[in-house]
């Protein structure tokens, strides 16, 4: 029996591991009705069906699913082999999942260093609410978790803890003289960041366990809003090291406590295309590793 064709075997691979045409198109560059198109030449060359199409959802069938272990495991030798055989090729791409926040404030700012080690390697680094229903994974070849996301994920490398403590603007902290104990910061306005929002919680279970209910302040959608509205002196903020050292070295933050009440959360990096050594997302997962190591307080 002759094989089917190898772009009919990319895009069969892409839509079962995204299930969604879509987000297959989206990382294969082509359209959604070519993705569709494909996956019927593909079933009916080989007589069988591989999807099972409802309203709004995408399934693999049984069959589809055997088939789709087989042909990811056959690309990913290819992609390896190639890699290896022809290692200066210029045209590897690895895209990078995290949140915002990881992407602004400690991803972004290395970039610079990362081309001039692997000049070869062009990432691509998408936030993880760009798009409002996309499974979190797809399309990706590396994400970055935190906490308890680890858990339950296979193949995740521990990048850093981080270290997670009220911070605020210098001059804010210059008007109040009493601030000394975890129990004055129910005096000023918390800054509450959209998913973390059971950060201060946990905080204040820690630090001033009787302290009934936590006031909700002001609320925003991220880190960056809540960098900047603490730097304003708008209220009280949990900022996590690594992440906002630089506000704090160039002064624009201060730690209320210096260090003293912290929280804890731990951030991994997960290589959902594995290979042997020398596949590009190797290479990227080794260096975002190393660089959780030197992030390290």
């Amino acid at each position: 029996m002759k094989r089917p064709r190898l772009n009919i075997l990319r895009t069969f691979e892409a839509a079962g591991r995204c299930l969604s045409f879509a987000l297959a198109a989206k990382e294969l560059k082509i359209s959604p009705p070519a993705v569709s198109q494909q996956i019927r030449q593909l079933e009916a060359y080989l007589d069988a069906p591989l999807f099972v199409r409802r309203h709004r959802q995408l399934s693999l069938t049984g069959t589809g699913q055997a088939y789709l272990d087989v042909v990811h495991e056959a690309l990913e030798r290819l992609d390896t082999v190639t890699d290896q055989l022809f290692p200066g090729r210029r045209d590897q791409t690895v895209t990078i999942r995290c949140t915002p926040s990881v992407a602004m404030l400690w991803l972004v700012p290395q970039l610079g260093v990362f081309h001039k080690i692997h000049p070869e390697i062009e990432l691509s680094i998408r936030t993880l609410d760009q798009e409002l229903g996309e499974a979190r994974s797809a399309g990706a070849d590396l994400e970055i978790l935190v906490g308890d996301q680890a858990l339950s994920a296979e193949g995740c490398e521990k990048l850093l803890s981080a270290a997670i403590t009220p911070v605020c603007s210098p001059k804010l902290l210059a008007q109040d003289d009493v601030l000394a104990n975890p129990a004055d910061v129910e005096r000023h306005e918390l800054i509450h960041v959209l998913g973390y929002d059971d950060d201060w919680h946990r905080w204040f279970r820690r630090y001033v366990p009787d302290h009934g209910k936590v006031p909700r302040g002001l609320s925003v959608d991220g880190s960056l809003i809540a960098i900047e509205a603490a730097g304003r002196g708008d209220g009280v903020m949990l900022g996590r090291c690594p992440f906002i050292d630089p506000y704090l070295e160039s002064g624009e933050l201060v730690d209320v406590f210096d260090g003293a009440y912290p929280l804890h959360a731990d951030y991994f990096v997960r290589n959902l295309r594995p290979g042997k050594t020398g596949r590009a997302s190797d290479q990227v997962a080794h260096w975002l590793v190393d660089l959780g190591k030197k992030s390290a307080p």
